[in-house]
């Protein structure tokens, strides 16, 4: 993984690219290979078959874990505004400045690189912004600075990456990698997306659905699944692996419905008036105690 700073803003390509790679680590199906350390891997594997290493801490010589996938980046947008005029970054100190308002945007781009064919398989954008009336949320992520205005460029990188990372899932996983309903009401699902397996966070806007027609080419290629939309949702708790959100459109899912992150088109979606179980539908309860009666 590699990103560029094509802002002219000085952007922390490195912290960028650190937050990328722990938020992808976070997906259960992904398995994120560090490169930017191998010469000390590599090192350290050598020191220990020489016998220059203590035998408790012997490291046995393997292969290094190829990667199916590369990704290239590039940070095209990352200016911070106050007052309505730009404020150049990195930003200076801003203490007795009277602000009328403060807002970051953050635009990444990424190539999706299949190391086999070295054809590029995906292009994603995706811009994150953050204003002072967010809170100024902190990341876990050093790197882009002190003061309100590194909180709202880390704010608004984090948007941007996950975006890209839940884009990501969607497009090399499907359903498979989909998260799934739990439990819901009348006013709120819980689905078993998590601080510990996702980037989940307090506002979020997920949909439940599920499976509808396979669209084929003429070959009988399959070209991609329609979606049946049962609801929309914002997340309103988070959990290490569970969340629960507030149900905003729609019906009332139940439980192994598939979740994904609401689309850009979110305003314009059409929901079920009930949850059937639809084309494809998945019912978890249903499916366990069909395998209860084949055992018993």
């Amino acid at each position: 993984m590699d990103f560029r700073d094509n802002s002219n803003a000085a952007a922390p390509a490195r912290a960028i690219q650190d937050m990328m790679s722990g938020e992808l680590a976070k997906i259960p199906a992904f398995s994120v290979v560090e490169r930017a350390h191998l010469d000390s891997v590599a090192q350290e594997q050598r020191m220990s078959a020489q016998g220059l290493t203590d035998e408790l801490a012997s490291v046995e010589m393997s292969h290094i874990k190829a990667a199916q996938y590369l990704i290239a980046g590039a940070i095209t947008q990352y200016h911070y505004q106050a007052s309505g005029g730009a404020v150049p970054v990195p930003v200076p100190f801003l203490g007795g400045v009277a602000v009328a308002s403060e807002e970051a945007h953050v635009t990444l781009d990424v190539r999706l690189i299949d190391t086999t064919t070295s054809e590029v398989v995906a292009t994603l954008r995706q811009t994150g912004v953050a204003n002072q009336t967010q809170g100024g949320i902190a990341t876990a992520y050093g790197g882009f600075g002190a003061g309100k205005a590194g909180g709202l460029l880390s704010q608004a990188t984090f948007e941007a990456v996950t975006k890209i990372v839940y884009e990501l899932q969607d497009k090399l996983l499907g359903d498979s990698g989909a998260y799934r309903v739990l439990s819901a009401s009348t006013k709120e699902v819980m689905c078993n997306l998590g601080s510990a397996n996702s980037s989940v966070k307090k506002g979020d806007r997920f949909v439940a659905y599920r499976r509808g027609e396979v669209i084929r080419d003429f070959d009988g290629t399959e070209l991609g699944v329609e979606k049946n939309y049962l609801c929309m949702f914002q997340i309103t708790s988070v959990d290490t692996g569970y969340s629960t959100g507030k149900i905003i459109k729609g019906c009332v899912p139940r439980r192994g419905a598939l979740v994904s992150r609401a689309p850009s088109n979110w305003k314009e979606l059409k929901y079920a008036a009930d949850d059937y179980g639809g084309a494809g539908g998945f019912d978890i309860d249903a499916a366990m105690e069909e395998k209860r009666r084949e055992f018993n």
